[in-house]
């Protein structure tokens, strides 16, 4: 839909268990936020309760954009995932250039709770 109306979708995902799907529009040269949802849940419902409750098909948006970051890197990586397949499929956009979450610091990975209890009995 190209001319003097455009649609965005912003998605806020970086609490894990919560995602802020957005729907902006442009009108001339600034964006008026006319939708907003934030569910716990996965941000693709999030996306399809947005666009049918503003009856619009993916298509009609023009930007799809995420949350850099920091925040959750389950939250950021699911709402990152989100829009680059989004932005790939329908805007053409090369793997190469799609953006990445800024995490905001390295992962705090740790052991299974299961493991840990098994480790201290030896």
């Amino acid at each position: 839909m190209k001319g003097k109306y455009m649609f965005k979708i912003y998605i806020d995902s970086r609490l894990r268990k919560q995602t802020t799907v957005s729907l902006l529009k442009k009108y001339f040269i600034f964006w008026i936020k006319i939708d907003s949802l934030t569910l716990e849940a996965d941000p693709v419902d999030v996306l399809a309760e947005t666009l049918r409750r503003n009856n619009l098909r993916t298509d009609r948006i023009e930007v799809y954009e995420a949350y850099p970051g920091p925040g959750s890197y389950t939250g950021l990586k699911m709402g990152h995932a989100v829009v680059n397949v989004l932005n790939w499929v329908y805007k053409g956009v090369p793997a190469a250039k799609l953006p990445l979450p800024k995490y905001g610091s390295e992962p705090n990975i740790t052991l299974p709770k299961t493991k840990k209890k098994a480790e201290n009995k030896v």
